[in-house]
């Protein structure tokens, strides 16, 4: 018998060795949160909630005790805390039993991090999800992910938490919001553009009945009406905001595009953009269009009072006359404007803007078309000529009957302009830009169309910039497509197809740099880019 029982529990060894987890003892852990109020709540096993639901109040601490059932296991963990941020560093991660957070500063935990360590780490996962204020639950983290939110000042008011075999799935629970972790996003410079199912992913806030897809944001194959809801931005301070969006609506689908801002005087409604579709009457002003912070005027959104704005979210509200019939938007931007402290524009390239060619962009007059719209078509004419350059023959009054606004009753509805070219599968969007910008463009090889304002002589009434051999006597508003750059004898010019010239040949004209450069400013330099 002595020999029999040490070989007996060899043989015991060898077989609990490789067992599969799943017929092995597994760990376990349990958790407690201290809450606003309330202290230090009751431990809570594996799944099960910590926190509160529906009382709005604030998780402050958290003390998480693992036990590894003896593997060579053990966990480590994080928060976001308020006016701290992480606890990173050698003091930031706890251990077992630890807790990480504050007491009596009444600081909010926003968010938190959990991963496990050891030998043995490798064979499980643990995932985690929390209750986050204005979000609901949020979707499972796992294995260290971020979980919660970030630059929000929102509080986390409930955590679950799970330990499973390496590949299986979490428990199955209640998710308001797919996304782990949300962090407030930043708009560089004085441009947001969203124009890759990527990007959408990353700036989400809610799915609401839509989808991403390699193509964009879609409706749910079974809703008629889906929101996608993005993420709070932060930016330079600006009181004008131009919203473009570049979509597909097959079948009398359409979108709605809305946004608001933040001022000193807090957030503003959802605001309108109007309601766009290839195959419906568009219009703007459709929804609220204003409120004591903000007004949208047709295209353009004014901040109130003086004031500036330093935030921006945007919604895109997708709808369908029947189920399997979706809109599909590949691109949103928000063009920002301060009229008082101009925001500068960033650029992350450095392309060579010197010897530019000039583009071999189709000459088009607005003055010999349909005589009942030709003098009022000069934005959808200027976006025809860009369209024939890149091979798409539309004319003027097909461009212009595909843009027009049917609440503004006009066809100079900036985004409804660059939403048409989006429609025929063009990357098209509205920007305030510069002249180095027009100059990257060129040098890409793509004409412009800008807004300009101007009289052709000091010697036309009114208070405008002079552009010198226009072909009209003045305008207070007028587009026109910037082909080129050129130097005739020491000036630098600008070649532009102006299509308010009274025949074809007469619409490519030059116009002396600093003249245009006035003329484009009346517009705040506003541009349609088309690529």
């Amino acid at each position: 018998m002595k020999k029999i029982l040490p070989l007996l529990l060899l043989s015991i060894l060898i077989i609990c060795e490789f067992l599969p987890i799943s017929a092995q003892t597994s760990p376990n852990l349990s958790y407690q949160t201290h809450v606003q109020y309330v202290g230090w709540q009751n431990l809570v096993n594996i799944g099960e909630m910590s926190g509160t639901s529906g009382q709005s109040l604030r998780l402050e601490g958290i003390k998480i005790n693992l036990d590894n059932a003896g593997y060579d296991l053990g966990i480590s963990y994080q928060t976001h805390i308020q006016n701290i941020g992480w606890e990173e560093g050698s003091s930031g991660w706890k251990t077992s039993g630890q807790m990480s957070g504050t007491e009596g500063l009444s600081y909010r935990l926003e968010a938190i991090q959990i991963k496990l360590t050891g030998a043995d780490a490798d064979l499980f996962d643990i995932y985690y999800q929390v209750h986050a204020q204005n979000v609901g639950w949020m979707g499972w983290a796992k294995n260290g992910e971020s979980s919660g939110t970030a630059g929000y000042s929102y509080r986390l008011e409930s955590i679950r938490i799970a330990i499973v075999a390496k590949g299986e799935s979490p428990p199955a629970t209640t998710i308001n919001n797919t996304s782990a972790f949300i962090e407030k996003k930043s708009v560089s410079g004085n441009l947001l553009l969203n124009d890759s199912t990527a990007e959408f992913d990353d700036y989400a806030l809610g799915l609401d009945s839509v989808i991403l897809t390699d193509d964009g944001i879609t409706l749910d194959p079974s809703a008629y009406i889906g929101v996608y809801t993005s993420v709070e931005m932060k930016t330079q301070a600006f009181n004008k905001m131009v919203c473009s969006w570049n979509v597909t609506t097959p079948e009398n689908s359409l979108i709605q595009l809305e946004a608001r801002v933040y001022t000193s005087s807090g957030w503003s409604n959802w605001l309108s953009w109007g309601q766009w579709g290839t195959n419906i009457q568009r219009l703007s002003g459709t929804g609220t269009t204003s409120d004591a912070i903000a007004s949208v005027d047709v295209d353009t959104l004014q901040v109130n009072n003086g004031l500036t704005a330093t935030g921006l979210q945007y919604r895109v509200i997708l709808l369908s006359p029947r189920a399997g019939v979706t809109p599909t938007v590949s691109l949103v931007a928000a063009a920002l404007r301060n009229t008082i402290t101009p925001i500068s524009k960033t650029y992350t390239d450095n392309p060579d803007l010197t010897n530019l060619s000039i583009l071999a962009v189709p000459l088009l007059s607005q003055m010999i078309r349909d005589p009942a719209i030709a003098d009022s078509i000069c934005s959808p004419t200027s976006m025809a000529m860009i369209l024939n350059y890149y091979g798409t023959n539309v004319t003027p009054e097909t461009a212009a009957w595909g843009i027009y606004d049917y609440d503004y009753k006009d066809f100079g509805n900036w985004p409804f302009n660059t939403a048409y070219a989006g429609s025929l599968g063009y990357q098209s969007y509205v920007d305030y830009s510069t002249i180095d910008g027009l100059k990257r463009e060129i040098a890409a090889g793509h004409p412009v169309a800008v807004a300009v304002a101007y009289k052709n002589s000091a010697s036309v009434s009114g208070n405008l910039p002079v552009v010198d051999g226009a072909p009209i006597s003045s305008t207070a508003g007028h587009l026109i497509v910037v082909c080129g750059f050129t130097n005739i004898s020491g000036v630098e010019y600008v070649v532009i197809n102006d299509p308010a010239a009274s025949s074809d040949t007469g619409v490519r004209v030059y116009y002396r740099l600093d003249q245009f450069s006035n003329a484009w400013a009346q517009s705040g330099n506003i541009a349609y880019i088309v690529k």
